[in-house]
Parts: C-alpha cells; sequence; structure tokens
C-alpha cells in the first residue's frame, strides 16, 4: 500500500487498519459504528479530490485557449485517465450496490422504508438512511469470494494503475508516480493471523460484514480519485515543463545564403526572435547521431530528452544566452556544420533542440591570363582547371562551342578538338547551378593550333660525328618534341629515304617503311666505316592529330 501524502487520508486509512484487526477479535455494535465513521469520512474524502480534479479540468480548458497545440496531447491523456478512474469506480460502485441489494437494502432513518438504490449514489443514502445488515458476514463473502467478484476487481485495479503509468513516457516520473500511486492490488499469497495462506480477495472479503466490505470497496474509490488527482496533476505541469521564459527581444534575418551573384535572386526570413538573456543555454557542435536526430514530416528536429551529438560534441562560448561560434574556415565550397542546444526546463530535466547550418567558403585567388597564350592544341587532351569563386566544384559546369570538353575530375575538365578545327577560334563557357535553375557566368576564347612538328633523329642525334658502333646499335629514326608544354604526346615515324654514301663509291638509295631500320637500309647501317655518310630524308611522322609531317633530314658522317 502506498503510503499517501495528505494527512487526513493518512487518517482515514489507518482507522480502516485498526478496525479491520478489531473485526477479527469482535464484531461489537461499536466496531460496527467505526466503520460507518470511516465510510462517511471515505465518501468526504473522494468528493474533496474529486472536486479537486474538476478544477483542474478546468486549468486544462483555458490554457487550450491560449496553447491549444501544446495542451491537447496531455489533455488527452488526461481525458483518458479520467475514462479509465470512472469506469473502475462505477464498477466498485455497482459491487456496493450489490452487497448492500442483499444485505437487505437502506431502509429511511425516518420513514422506515426501503430506498432505491439507484435513485441517488450510496453515499447520499447511506446518509437519508441505515444499512438493514451492516453486520451480515455471509452476503460480501458469497458475491466477493463463491462468485469471483473479488477476483475481478483485484485484475481491474492492476489494469488501471498499469494503464495509469503507461500514460508517461519519461521512467524517471513514471518511477516516481508508481510509488506515490495508491492504488495497487497484489497476486501473491498473504499470510493471515492464523498462518494460513490467503489470495488478495481473501484477506480482504471473506467472513467481514457487509459494512466493513463497503467501507473497503469505497477506500478502494478514494484511491481511484487520489490516483487520478495524482495523474492529472502531473500531466497538467508537463504543458509548461517546456517552458522558457524570454525576457528580451531582436530582430533576426536568416538567409539561405549570403554569397549571391548579379541577376540572382535573394532570399531572407525576418522575423523578432525572443529569448532568455538570464538563461544561459549549453550549445554543442559536432555530428549528430542520425538514429537520434531524425526530422519530422516537416523536415524539422522535434525536441528531444537525450544528447543527440556523437561523442558529445565541442562546447562553445555563451553570452546573455547566445552562443558565439567562430571556427577558421577550410577547404571550398558549401561547409555544413551540426549540433544541439541544452536547456533545463522548469522540471528540471534537460532538453535538447538539434540544429544544422551552412556557409561558404572560397579560396583567395588572382587571376592571371596572357591574351597571346590562350591555346588549345588539337589532337590531344588539354586539361583545364574551372572554378567559380563561392561554389563547390559540383554546382560549376562548363562546355565548348565546338569540339569536346568533358569533366574529368573535381573541378577539373578536358578539350579536345579535331584537326579540322586548327586555326579557329571557339569559346569555353562556364556555368553554375543555382536554386531556380542554371546560370552562365562567363565565356573565354581559344586559339585552336596543330601541334608543333617533332623533330627527327637517330640515337638522340640530328646531324654531326657518329661512330659506326653507335649507329649499328640504333633502332632507328625516331621523333622528339622539343620544348612542348605536355608530357607525354608521341609521334611515329612511318617511312623515310636512307642515302648510304661509303668512301670514294657512289651513293646508295633506300626506302624504309616504319621508323625501324630494316631491308637495305639495315644492311647499309651495317656495312658503315668510318669515312662513309648516311643521310636520312624525306622523313615523314603521324601524331595524335592523324596528320602526316614531312620532318627534317638527319646526316651523319661515320667516324
Amino acid at each position: 500500500m502506498a503510503i499517501p501524502k495528505e494527512p487526513r487520508q493518512i487518517m482515514i486509512n489507518l482507522m480502516y487498519l485498526v478496525l479491520t484487526a478489531l473485526l477479527a477479535l469482535n464484531v461489537s455494535a461499536e466496531i460496527l459504528h467505526a466503520f460507518h465513521v470511516v465510510n462517511s469520512g471515505l465518501d468526504v474524502s473522494s468528493a474533496a479530490i474529486g472536486s479537486k480534479n474538476e478544477k483542474t479540468f478546468d486549468a486544462f480548458q483555458k490554457q487550450m485557449e491560449t496553447d491549444p497545440s501544446r495542451t491537447k496531447p496531455f489533455l488527452d491523456k488526461a481525458n483518458q485517465v479520467k475514462l479509465m478512474s470512472n469506469s473502475l469506480y462505477d464498477s466498485i460502485e455497482d459491487l456496493k450496490r450489490q452487497i448492500i441489494d442483499k444485505s437487505g437494502g437502506i431502509k429511511d432513518s425516518k420513514t422506515g422504508k426501503a430506498l432505491d438504490l439507484k435513485s441517488a449514489p450510496l453515499s447520499a443514502l447511506m446518509k437519508q438512511g441505515n444499512l438493514e445488515d451492516d453486520r451480515n458476514l455471509e452476503v460480501p463473502t458469497n458475491i466477493m469470494i463463491n462468485k469471483g467478484k473479488g477476483n475481478q476487481l483485484k485484475d481491474e485495479i492492476t489494469k488501471l494503475h498499469d494503464g495509469l503509468l503507461n500514460l508517461v513516457a519519461d521512467p524517471q516520473s513514471k518511477k516516481e508516480l508508481e510509488s506515490q500511486l495508491p492504488l495497487r492490488a497484489s497476486d501473491s499469497l498473504m499470510q493471515s493471523d492464523d498462518g494460513s495462506l490467503k489470495t488478495w480477495s481473501e484477506m480482504n472479503f471473506e467472513m467481514v460484514p457487509t459494512i466493513a466490505a463497503i467501507t473497503l470497496l469505497n477506500k478502494f474509490q478514494n484511491d481511484i480519485r487520489t490516483s487520478e488527482d495524482l495523474m492529472v496533476q502531473y500531466l497538467f505541469k508537463q504543458v509548461n515543463a517546456k517552458t522558457v521564459v524570454v525576457d528580451r527581444m531582436q530582430a533576426e534575418v536568416i538567409a539561405p545564403s549570403s554569397y549571391i551573384m548579379s541577376g540572382q535572386q535573394y532570399k531572407a526570413d525576418i522575423f523578432v526572435a525572443a529569448y532568455s538573456s538570464t538563461v544561459n543555454p549549453e550549445i554543442y557542435v559536432g555530428p549528430l547521431n542520425s538514429n537520434i536526430a531524425k526530422r519530422d514530416a516537416d523536415g524539422n528536429f522535434p525536441e528531444l530528452t537525450v544528447n543527440p551529438i556523437s561523442g558529445g560534441g565541442k562546447k562553445i562560448d555563451v553570452v546573455n544566452g547566445m552562443g558565439k561560434y567562430s571556427v577558421v574556415a577550410g577547404g571550398e565550397g558549401v561547409q555544413k556544420y551540426t549540433g544541439a542546444i541544452m536547456i533545463l526546463g522548469p522540471d528540471g530535466k534537460p532538453r535538447y533542440y538539434p540544429f544544422e547550418s551552412e556557409y561558404q567558403t572560397a579560396k583567395g585567388s588572382a587571376i592571371v591570363s596572357s591574351d597571346n597564350l590562350n591555346i588549345i592544341y588539337a589532337g590531344i587532351p588539354n586539361p583545364f582547371s574551372v572554378s567559380v569563386p563561392g561554389f563547390p566544384s559540383d554546382k560549376v559546369f562548363a562546355a565548348a562551342s565546338s569540339g569536346s570538353f568533358a569533366k574529368s575530375g573535381s573541378g577539373k575538365f578536358s578539350a579536345e578538338m579535331p584537326s579540322s578545327l586548327v586555326g579557329q577560334k571557339i569559346n569555353i563557357n562556364v556555368g553554375v547551378q543555382l536554386e531556380g535553375g542554371n546560370r552562365q557566368i562567363g565565356s573565354s576564347e581559344f586559339l585552336v593550333k596543330r601541334i608543333p612538328d617533332p623533330v627527327a633523329q637517330v640515337n638522340g642525334k640530328v646531324d654531326g660525328d657518329i661512330s659506326s658502333a653507335e649507329l649499328k646499335v640504333s633502332a632507328g629514326v625516331g621523333a622528339q618534341l622539343k620544348d612542348f608544354y605536355f608530357n607525354g604526346v608521341r609521334f611515329d615515324v612511318t617511312s623515310f629515304d636512307c642515302i648510304f654514301i661509303p668512301k670514294r663509291q657512289d651513293p646508295k638509295i633506300a626506302n624504309n617503311s616504319g621508323a625501324k631500320f630494316n631491308g637495305k637500309v639495315a644492311d647499309f647501317i651495317q656495312n658503315a666505316h668510318p669515312g662513309d655518310a648516311v643521310i636520312f630524308r624525306n622523313i615523314k611522322a603521324i601524331g595524335p592529330d592523324r596528320t602526316t609531317r614531312s620532318l627534317n633530314s638527319v646526316s651523319f658522317q661515320i667516324k
């Protein structure tokens, strides 16, 4: 049995326990009279608690008029409490009527006539008349024990007790209320005065006089009203448990972006923000736990009772109720950060409010360009870096007026032009993706040029003296670009003529297909001796643009 806090309730419970003990010794007129007194006191107490409950519901209705969205969830639960409590209260009232009816009913104290037990509440009828047989031991035992009404009552008491607590979400509050609710019944067997084990029904209703059974049932009704009052009071307090008193107001302007381009629409929310300068919240910045901080159907974060930041987060300074966040910007483009604000509610429990925000960063840059070097070489990939300050690379796009201009990485592009565009000018157009669509930022003009001719060479040499041994180990005629901006550009020699002039002999001429010495040319090379001369001319080569180039001649004097 939970111990009630009100002195009147404590006294009534103690009196009932004393009378029950005396009843086990002797059912005297004095004891029966005492039960009548306690029963009357319980009626008064139940009425007082019921009146208190009604006042709380009146306060609920007034709160609904001023703040319906905050109040309605708790009022709905309070109405559930009332509905469940009234249901069991009425069931017990019906049990009392059955016991009184089988015990002879109530006779009017003035006329002696039997009163209609359904004409008024039993508390009023018992004031108007007297129980015909208040000491009957058989009726309560038969109804509550033999017919099983006692076990049914026990189950209904337990069901109401658990149902009330299930309306409380906070574990700590539920634990506190569970210890305070007086309404409860035990499933365990209990030891009686003679040492035998008895059920809850037997302990309370076996061989007790009618007035004792009525008084006990009245006590249960009183416990119902007390439990109802505790629950409704708790729910009403929760309406304002989340309220923080604000004492300052100031204008605020919040824009989705503070970086706006010319011609782009600027949007902002302008409103009056209210906050408390006396309650310094704790503000943490850190990654949110997605299993805890979940947005609702409107895309907003709900209030939480546990810290949603993984690892606790970094606490920032708070001055006059406002957090001061400062960080050295790194990276480029949109930078997002998340966190949570913790405020202690009037109930002393923490409330967490997750948030997410972002800002844009841009690297400091200087643009230097030459009007004479805006060149794209045909036939090879020309690498480009494209960026727009204030925009992340995934929001920047570029395209060429002719040829191919494809993205190759973050902020990286590659331009490839066919040889048919050599000598022509093309434009590279740059734009960004905005909320309302794409927008072109600028355009740059480039001249398409042919890759320069490579230099023909043998073993890295173009002319001069060469030993016969060095010439013989040479694989063939090669072509190499000199001082070109791009690495890895390859030209393949397709053919050339070789003039071999042996010392004091007539010249010999042969054509060679490919770059490698073969056929007669290979024989010329192997038979070369000091004093001979070798000339490679009419050298042809093909590069990445697939055009045939005529290269320089290569001549050597064998030493």
